[in-house]
């Protein structure tokens, strides 16, 4: 007899699955839109829904291969039936309700088979595939592997109200069990869980922030009563982190083309106790003019590729395209050399991404470095391969202006 509600789960799972695929909505959106479908579901089965949608999207190129090559590929559940051909390639023996013996030893024989061909065994486009050889190399084949895992959930402590050994103690009474990174104020949960839902969390002791991404803020170089300029806030992550660091002393101005994240922002602030944060929206070219030679430090955490993100965001690889790339390189380069026109003589700017691509990291800088004709020079640049560190792919440059 069929487990009724798992059949049920697993329909939800296929629509989710075809609204990101073909309908372009984010894979956050369809998620969180579900579970608030579903207040009914319990933890564990709403940590089954967001982490199979996540992986069946994450191994979709794969999938439908098999599905298409094993099934035929004019079958209306064809959503329904990746969900399932990646549960049984995970061992979940609730498929054995579905699927045949003799079928589903033929779809892991598929499965297997198309593993010879290195952008369909890692589900990737083949212009992805081309364009990460020609770009890293020998390592290539191991980033990519890397980010086909699912993420850790590492938090960041809120200095301003705790830290790390109080924090740890706290979450443990709350069944929440960490361990310490060498970064100064990560902690990173031994098992995955919604931490969201920790009162420590709403009283606003950390934040969940990838190992990664809580090196940008450091690299900075911020100090207490500075001046700092966060040109591409979104919804403050690292501008909340630039605040802890400055003890909540001095002032940060927070720049985005997008009000809604300003407003996130502030709310997230609220609850962090971060009073020096500025929300201004660049609503015309005025904004960042205004701001000429006026800051001491410059954050831009630009947009990118999110290559060295895509274990958290896999949807985000079927909708870049090579010419999409080629307009966000086009665009760093534009906000770089006109940003850094913010900063004071003698001040100091990070240029970070969290790709993994040379030509939106290295190139990018030295570009910027020819035409600045020496009014900026290099001070030092970290690149984190997710091969090598288990956390995202991120890379971070600091300028330091001189003329």
């Amino acid at each position: 007899m069929k487990d009724k509600a798992f059949a049920i789960n697993i329909d939800i799972i296929a629509k989710g699955f075809k609204e990101v695929m073909e309908e372009n909505r984010s894979l956050d959106q369809v998620t969180a839109y579900w579970i608030k479908q579903n207040h009914q579901w319990n933890e564990f089965t709403r940590g089954f829904f967001a982490e199979t949608l996540m992986e069946s999207i994450r191994w979709w190129r794969l999938l439908d291969a098999c599905v298409n090559a094993t099934l035929g590929s004019k079958s209306k559940d064809v959503y329904r039936l990746m969900v399932l051909t990646y549960l049984l390639k995970n061992n979940d023996t609730r498929v054995d309700e579905f699927f045949s013996q003799p079928l589903q030893k033929e779809l892991l024989q598929c499965y297997n088979d198309l593993q010879k061909e290195r952008a369909l065994a890692a589900s990737i486009p083949d212009w992805l595939d081309k364009l990460g050889s020609e770009e890293l190399g020998d390592r290539w084949p191991f980033e990519i592997q890397a980010l086909n895992t699912l993420p850790p959930i590492v938090l960041r402590v809120n200095s301003l109200k705790s830290n790390k050994e109080e924090l740890a103690r706290k979450l443990l009474g709350e069944s929440f069990r960490t361990e310490y990174l060498q970064i100064p104020d990560a902690l990173m949960l031994l098992k995955r869980a919604n931490v969201f839902k920790s009162k420590y969390f709403h009283d606003g002791l950390f934040e969940v922030q990838d190992a990664s991404s809580q090196m940008v803020a450091p690299f900075l170089q911020v100090e207490p009563g500075m001046r700092v300029v966060d040109a591409c806030a979104g919804n403050g992550g690292k501008t909340l982190h630039l605040a802890s660091l400055m003890n909540n002393r001095g002032k940060i101005i927070a720049l985005d083309n997008a009000d809604w994240k300003l407003d996130e922002l502030m709310t997230r602030a609220q609850r962090a106790g971060v009073t020096i944060i500025e929300p201004r929206p660049i609503n015309t070219t005025k904004v960042v003019k205004r701001l000429k030679e006026t800051t001491n430090r410059l954050l831009l955490d630009i947009p990118c590729s999110g290559l060295g993100v895509l274990r958290r965001n896999p949807d985000s690889k079927w909708r870049l395209t090579p010419e999409k790339i080629e307009e966000i390189k086009t665009s760093q380069a534009n906000i770089l050399e006109r940003y850094t026109q913010m900063l004071k003589v003698g001040g100091k700017c990070v240029y970070s991404t969290c790709s993994i691509l040379q030509s939106e990291n290295q190139k990018q800088v030295e570009l910027f470095l020819e035409k600045s004709n020496g009014a900026f020079i290099l001070e030092d640049e970290k690149s984190i391969s997710p091969a090598q560190s288990g956390f995202d792919g991120f890379y971070m440059a600091r300028l330091r202006r001189i003329a």
